[in-house]
């Protein structure tokens, strides 16, 4: 309670500062493998209280908030194949969006909460699908011979970013939401993944590898300005913006253990999150 009103506080003096409002009340989810199984967990901003979210004793990836903050969506392989699945965090319902052959992964809300984009091995390879948020509509927007993965909306819902391989290794491409003008927006580096559309839609954060790691990147989205943001040992990956597109949480495995940290997007002020035992990836800011 004290920790509730010391944020709400927070962001009140942000918002009179700033006109903009502040990150104190948002979480973190991400997954956690402490208990043996991949669960999902979310945690305030700072890495504060820490609460499992699903339990199954499974594999839970891939989570992705619903832009109200109320429900998150995941792969699980709960039931056997993995799916696509949606938990409401004020009742706890859970139910199953996507029951296809193969494997269906990364989902994405629309920033308007009705759609969720997503990738799916049903008709072979990985393609990019959207589907309404009860499941139904399915609609294919790739069609290549490669594998299409990990969709991120532009904030207007006018644009979306992916993962493709069509040119041989995984680049950063980007297409309008019905699957047209589809153009590549990296050409440095030999695999780039992982694409975050920043809340301003200004940047573009992704993973990019550099020597035998991978490092966290940013570009604008005609695919120029690219900076990389992080260094060290190990690898850094998943990256996902804060709602005041000032900061990006992502996993690291900089201490050998995989943990969530996080940094400003000019590449300072570096903070780890996660202290608990096992390996911490996957992580998505929540919106306001």
């Amino acid at each position: 309670m004290v920790r509730r009103v010391a944020h709400r506080f927070s962001d009140e003096i942000v918002f009179r500062l700033t006109g903009e409002k502040g990150i104190a009340q948002t979480r973190i989810v991400y997954v956690s493998d402490q208990t043996g199984a991949k669960e999902l967990y979310v945690m305030d901003y700072d890495g504060y209280s820490p609460r499992m979210i699903t339990g199954n004793k499974s594999l839970n990836l891939s989570p992705s908030w619903s832009p109200d903050g109320q429900r998150i969506t995941y792969t699980s392989y709960r039931d056997g194949n993995p799916d696509i699945y949606v938990v409401d965090l004020t009742t706890s319902k859970r139910e199953r969006l996507s029951n296809y052959d193969g494997l269906d992964i990364s989902p994405s809300w629309s920033p308007d909460g009705n759609l969720i984009a997503f990738a799916s091995s049903m008709d072979g390879n990985a393609e990019i699908y959207t589907m309404d948020k009860g499941g139904e509509g399915l609609k294919r927007l790739t069609y290549t011979h490669g594998e299409d993965v990990s969709p991120t909306w532009s904030p207007t819902g006018g644009e979306m970013a992916f993962t493709s391989d069509r040119g041989g290794a995984p680049q950063i491409y980007v297409m309008k939401t019905d699957g047209t003008n589809v153009r590549r927006l990296t050409f440095k580096g030999e695999y780039n993944s992982d694409p975050a559309w920043s809340p301003k839609g200004d940047k573009i954060a992704f993973a990019c590898r550099r020597g035998g790691g991978f490092r966290i990147c940013t570009m604008n989205p005609a695919g120029g300005g690219l900076t990389e943001i992080t260094s060290g040992p190990g690898s850094d990956e998943s990256p996902s913006w804060a709602p005041d597109g000032r900061r990006i949480v992502f996993a690291s495995s900089r201490e050998g253990r995989w943990n969530i940290y996080m940094i400003n997007d000019d590449g300072s002020k570096l903070e780890k999150l996660t202290h608990s035992d096992g390996n911490n990836s996957g992580p998505d800011w929540s919106p306001n």
